[in-house]
């Protein structure tokens, strides 16, 4: 399985800072964008004062673990404009067996998303409670932690994430900055964002070369809808849902997905300079922008009527 890490363009050069390893930055819950990470509470009201502070003792505060936050997917373009910067980021492509192995211990799982908060079954804190047995407590932790830690609002749907759980000692905190040192044996690709700016190419450019893993870009394309992958040996791909595959017919102008089976060129690509002469003179409107009468194509949008002062100023003066 291929986990995506979306990187800010700021970030990046920090990522790659090293020659020989890959920064990776984890996080206490605490500190990220959702404040409701880690919330938690039971599916039932606690039947006794004792029973909630019971519960509140080993649960009123989830104990806080460094986590590595990824997605399922390298093609979204709300996770390019929020973790990517307006698509100005990376995106970094590991392999996931090859990347939890490096790590000493680790807790890896898709985040469920829901209406609801995350829930933990008050039968299990009540037969906790009742035996208080250590292994009892410990179980009833397991579940906590298992449902605090993967399972978000489904506002966060789009993220379509996958976490990585550490200890503590499993990572460097470097002057309150947690950091999870990788060997780039565990990478497969480096996706640059349409955006990214030249001194950022540039590092992901040489770091690919010189650990021999591909660099792809992500496009978005004028007639098609969605985004695809192109690399420096001119193959197209697009995200199936698991991996990068191959696209076929592919436009040798605009280097867009196109379908193509008899042609090199698509369709739009392939308009004569005769008919983009001819084509816009079937309209009168090109006639008056010509003159002048008109200055650029009107402003309108069907079935939704202006509003503004100025438009009411010229329904009063009527």
């Amino acid at each position: 399985m291929l986990l995506f890490k979306y990187v800010s363009p700021d970030a990046a050069p920090k990522v790659f800072e090293n020659a020989d390893e890959l920064s990776i930055r984890f996080g206490l819950p605490s500190t990220y964008n959702d404040p409701y990470e880690l919330f938690l509470k039971p599916d039932s009201p606690l039947e006794s004062e004792e029973q909630r502070a019971f519960y509140d003792y080993f649960l009123g505060k989830v104990v806080e673990a460094p986590v590595a936050c990824f997605s399922r997917r390298p093609d979204s373009l709300v996770m390019w404009a929020h973790y990517g910067r307006e698509a100005a980021g990376v995106c970094l492509a590991f392999d996931e067996d090859a990347l939890v192995d490096q790590l000493p211990v680790a807790w890896i799982s898709d985040i469920e998303y829901t209406d609801g908060p995350a829930l933990i079954d008050a039968g299990i804190i009540n037969h906790a409670y009742m035996t208080g047995k250590r292994r009892h407590t410990i179980w009833l932790l397991a579940a906590a932690h298992r449902a605090a830690y993967f399972r978000k609002r489904i506002d966060w749907q789009y993220e379509a994430e996958r976490r990585i759980v550490v200890p503590p000692d499993a990572i460097e905190d470097r002057n309150g900055i947690l950091l999870g040192r990788f060997k780039p044996e565990a990478l497969r690709h480096i996706i640059l964002g349409p955006k990214t700016p030249p001194p950022v190419r540039e590092l992901c450019r040489a770091r690919a070369e010189e650990w021999g893993f591909p660099l792809v870009e992500l496009r978005v394309g004028k007639r098609t809808f969605t985004p695809f992958f192109s690399s420096a040996d001119a193959e197209t791909t697009v995200w199936s849902g698991t991996n990068f595959v191959a696209v076929d017919g592919v436009c040798e102008e605009c280097g867009e997905p196109a379908g193509l089976s008899d042609s090199v060129v698509c369709e739009w690509c392939s308009i004569s300079e005769e008919a983009r002469r001819t084509g816009p003179r079937r309209s009168m409107l090109t006639a008056t922008l010509a003159y002048g009468i008109d200055s650029g194509f009107p402003l309108l949008f069907a079935g939704i009527q202006p509003r503004g002062n100025s438009i009411a100023a010229e329904t009063d003066s009527a």
